[in-house]
Protein backbone atom coordinates (compact mmCIF):
# COMPACT_ATOMS: atom_id res chain seq x y z
CA UNK A 1 0.00 0.00 0.00
CA UNK A 2 1.40 3.40 -0.76
CA UNK A 3 1.48 6.17 2.34
CA UNK A 4 1.43 9.89 1.43
CA UNK A 5 4.27 11.08 3.76
CA UNK A 6 5.63 14.58 3.76
CA UNK A 7 8.73 13.21 2.92
CA UNK A 8 9.50 10.83 5.75
CA UNK A 9 12.75 9.40 4.32
CA UNK A 10 14.87 11.12 7.72
CA UNK A 11 14.27 8.32 9.91
CA UNK A 12 14.19 5.11 8.01
CA UNK A 13 17.24 5.70 6.17
CA UNK A 14 19.24 6.68 9.47
CA UNK A 15 20.93 4.02 9.41
CA UNK A 16 22.22 4.22 5.80
CA UNK A 17 22.88 7.78 5.87
CA UNK A 18 23.19 8.34 2.15
CA UNK A 19 22.78 6.86 -1.19
CA UNK A 20 25.10 7.60 -4.64
CA UNK A 21 23.33 7.23 -7.63
CA UNK A 22 22.58 9.18 -10.95
CA UNK A 23 19.91 12.37 -11.10
CA UNK A 24 18.55 12.61 -14.83
CA UNK A 25 16.64 16.12 -15.23
CA UNK A 26 14.55 15.91 -17.65
CA UNK A 27 14.19 19.96 -18.23
CA UNK A 28 15.14 23.10 -16.37
CA UNK A 29 14.25 23.12 -12.58
CA UNK A 30 14.12 25.06 -9.85
CA UNK A 31 15.18 23.70 -6.18
CA UNK A 32 14.22 25.75 -2.65
CA UNK A 33 17.54 25.54 -0.44
CA UNK A 34 18.02 27.83 2.66
CA UNK A 35 20.12 30.51 2.08
CA UNK A 36 22.61 29.39 5.74
CA UNK A 37 22.26 27.34 7.60
CA UNK A 38 20.79 29.69 10.08
CA UNK A 39 19.01 31.69 7.93
CA UNK A 40 15.17 31.74 7.46
CA UNK A 41 15.56 32.75 3.74
CA UNK A 42 15.70 30.70 0.90
CA UNK A 43 17.41 30.58 -2.21
CA UNK A 44 16.67 29.12 -5.80
CA UNK A 45 19.00 26.47 -7.26
CA UNK A 46 18.54 25.93 -11.16
CA UNK A 47 19.54 22.28 -12.13
CA UNK A 48 19.61 22.89 -16.10
CA UNK A 49 18.42 19.39 -18.00
CA UNK A 50 20.75 17.13 -18.29
CA UNK A 51 22.58 13.70 -16.36
CA UNK A 52 23.66 14.25 -13.10
CA UNK A 53 25.99 12.05 -10.64
CA UNK A 54 23.98 12.68 -6.84
CA UNK A 55 24.24 12.38 -3.66
CA UNK A 56 21.24 12.14 -1.58
CA UNK A 57 22.47 12.72 2.40
CA UNK A 58 19.87 11.96 5.11
CA UNK A 59 21.97 13.68 8.23
CA UNK A 60 21.52 12.95 11.86
CA UNK A 61 19.58 16.49 12.21
CA UNK A 62 16.56 15.18 9.99
CA UNK A 63 17.91 17.01 6.94
CA UNK A 64 17.97 16.12 3.55
CA UNK A 65 21.22 17.07 1.73
CA UNK A 66 21.31 17.06 -2.31
CA UNK A 67 24.31 17.18 -4.01
CA UNK A 68 24.43 17.27 -7.83
CA UNK A 69 27.73 17.36 -9.73
CA UNK A 70 28.98 20.50 -11.43
CA UNK A 71 25.65 22.79 -9.29
CA UNK A 72 27.89 24.75 -6.38
CA UNK A 73 24.97 24.95 -4.01
CA UNK A 74 23.72 21.63 -2.18
CA UNK A 75 20.34 21.48 -1.64
CA UNK A 76 19.02 21.10 1.96
CA UNK A 77 15.58 20.52 2.93
CA UNK A 78 13.79 19.71 6.87
CA UNK A 79 12.46 16.86 6.96
CA UNK A 80 9.42 16.46 9.42
CA UNK A 81 10.45 14.20 12.81
CA UNK A 82 7.12 12.14 13.87
CA UNK A 83 7.40 10.63 10.52
CA UNK A 84 9.15 7.24 9.07
CA UNK A 85 9.33 5.13 6.39
CA UNK A 86 10.25 1.40 6.51
CA UNK A 87 13.09 0.96 4.19
CA UNK A 88 13.12 -2.61 4.07
CA UNK A 89 10.48 -1.70 1.69
CA UNK A 90 8.03 0.81 1.12
CA UNK A 91 6.34 3.31 -1.23
CA UNK A 92 5.76 7.42 -0.48
CA UNK A 93 4.75 10.23 -1.74
CA UNK A 94 6.07 13.86 -0.58
CA UNK A 95 4.25 16.87 -1.37
CA UNK A 96 6.39 19.51 -2.63
CA UNK A 97 4.14 22.42 -0.90
CA UNK A 98 4.47 20.85 2.29
CA UNK A 99 8.84 21.27 2.43
CA UNK A 100 8.87 24.60 0.72
CA UNK A 101 9.74 23.01 -2.97
CA UNK A 102 8.11 23.40 -6.15
CA UNK A 103 7.47 19.77 -7.35
CA UNK A 104 6.48 17.08 -5.82
CA UNK A 105 8.10 13.45 -5.32
CA UNK A 106 7.20 9.65 -6.26
CA UNK A 107 9.50 7.06 -4.04
CA UNK A 108 10.27 3.67 -3.99
CA UNK A 109 13.26 2.31 -1.24
CA UNK A 110 13.89 -1.38 -0.79
CA UNK A 111 16.72 -3.24 0.76
CA UNK A 112 18.35 -6.70 0.57
CA UNK A 113 20.15 -8.34 3.63
CA UNK A 114 22.60 -10.95 2.25
CA UNK A 115 24.59 -12.97 5.37
CA UNK A 116 28.14 -14.15 4.63
CA UNK A 117 29.61 -17.42 5.87
CA UNK A 118 30.34 -17.95 9.80
CA UNK A 119 34.22 -17.54 11.09
CA UNK A 120 36.26 -18.44 14.13
CA UNK A 121 39.39 -16.45 14.65
CA UNK A 122 41.00 -15.73 17.95
CA UNK A 123 41.58 -11.86 18.60
CA UNK A 124 43.27 -9.40 21.06
CA UNK A 125 41.13 -8.05 23.94
CA UNK A 126 41.56 -6.03 27.20
CA UNK A 127 39.09 -6.01 30.34
CA UNK A 128 39.25 -4.04 33.39
CA UNK A 129 39.44 -5.31 37.21
CA UNK A 130 40.23 -3.67 40.17
CA UNK A 131 42.66 -4.34 42.69
CA UNK A 132 44.21 -3.12 45.92
CA UNK A 133 47.01 -0.31 45.94
CA UNK A 134 48.46 1.24 48.82
CA UNK A 135 50.67 3.64 49.44
CA UNK A 136 52.85 4.83 52.31
CA UNK A 137 51.68 8.71 52.92
CA UNK A 138 53.50 10.80 55.13
CA UNK A 139 52.98 13.87 57.20
CA UNK A 140 54.32 16.29 59.90
CA UNK A 141 52.16 16.83 62.88
CA UNK A 142 51.24 19.30 65.57
CA UNK A 143 54.43 18.29 67.53
CA UNK A 144 57.38 18.34 64.55
CA UNK A 145 56.85 14.82 64.40
CA UNK A 146 56.86 12.85 60.79
CA UNK A 147 53.95 10.47 60.58
CA UNK A 148 53.52 7.91 57.99
CA UNK A 149 51.21 5.60 57.33
CA UNK A 150 49.85 3.25 54.71
CA UNK A 151 46.55 4.63 52.41
CA UNK A 152 44.39 1.79 50.63
CA UNK A 153 42.23 2.07 47.76
CA UNK A 154 40.84 -0.07 45.02
CA UNK A 155 42.08 1.54 41.28
CA UNK A 156 41.12 -0.05 38.00
CA UNK A 157 43.69 -2.19 36.25
CA UNK A 158 43.82 -2.66 33.00
CA UNK A 159 44.50 -6.53 31.51
CA UNK A 160 45.03 -7.41 27.92
CA UNK A 161 44.60 -11.07 26.79
CA UNK A 162 43.01 -12.85 23.71
CA UNK A 163 39.62 -14.55 23.42
CA UNK A 164 37.59 -16.75 20.82
CA UNK A 165 35.02 -15.34 18.46
CA UNK A 166 32.54 -16.86 16.07
CA UNK A 167 31.07 -14.28 13.50
CA UNK A 168 29.65 -13.38 10.33
CA UNK A 169 29.10 -9.99 7.92
CA UNK A 170 25.82 -9.34 7.25
CA UNK A 171 25.80 -6.63 4.03
CA UNK A 172 22.43 -4.11 3.43
CA UNK A 173 21.74 -2.80 -0.20
CA UNK A 174 19.00 -0.32 0.01
CA UNK A 175 18.09 0.88 -3.06
CA UNK A 176 15.68 4.11 -3.76
CA UNK A 177 13.57 5.37 -6.70
CA UNK A 178 12.54 9.24 -6.39
CA UNK A 179 10.31 10.69 -9.06
CA UNK A 180 10.29 14.70 -9.41
CA UNK A 181 6.84 15.22 -10.55
CA UNK A 182 5.14 18.56 -12.00
CA UNK A 183 2.06 19.07 -9.51
CA UNK A 184 -0.51 20.09 -12.10
CA UNK A 185 -0.03 16.80 -14.42
CA UNK A 186 2.32 15.05 -11.86
CA UNK A 187 4.27 14.33 -14.92
CA UNK A 188 7.86 13.15 -14.22
CA UNK A 189 10.22 15.99 -15.28
CA UNK A 190 13.72 14.28 -13.02
CA UNK A 191 14.55 11.18 -11.61
CA UNK A 192 17.12 10.11 -9.07
CA UNK A 193 17.86 6.15 -8.65
CA UNK A 194 20.99 5.54 -6.42
CA UNK A 195 22.28 2.88 -3.54
CA UNK A 196 23.76 2.15 -0.26
CA UNK A 197 26.07 -0.85 0.68
CA UNK A 198 26.04 -1.18 4.16
CA UNK A 199 28.59 -4.10 5.50
CA UNK A 200 29.14 -5.00 9.57
CA UNK A 201 30.14 -7.69 11.64
CA UNK A 202 27.88 -9.85 13.82
CA UNK A 203 29.19 -11.63 16.56
CA UNK A 204 27.56 -14.94 17.54
CA UNK A 205 30.42 -16.14 20.26
CA UNK A 206 32.98 -14.99 21.98
CA UNK A 207 34.73 -16.93 24.44
CA UNK A 208 36.07 -15.00 28.20
CA UNK A 209 39.11 -12.65 27.65
CA UNK A 210 41.89 -13.90 28.97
Amino acid sequence: MKHILLLVLALGLGACNNLEGTFKAKQDLVFKTKKSIFSRKYVSVKVPQKNYSAVFDFTKFGNLQIDLSGISKTIKINLPKDLDVNDSNDEFFIQGSTVKQIYDFDGRISSEVTRGDSRRERESCSYTRYENRCRRVCHVNDRGRRVCRNHCSREPVTVYGHRDVEFYYSTKNTTMRLKVLEPSTSESVGLFQGNNVSTHRVVTYESMCR
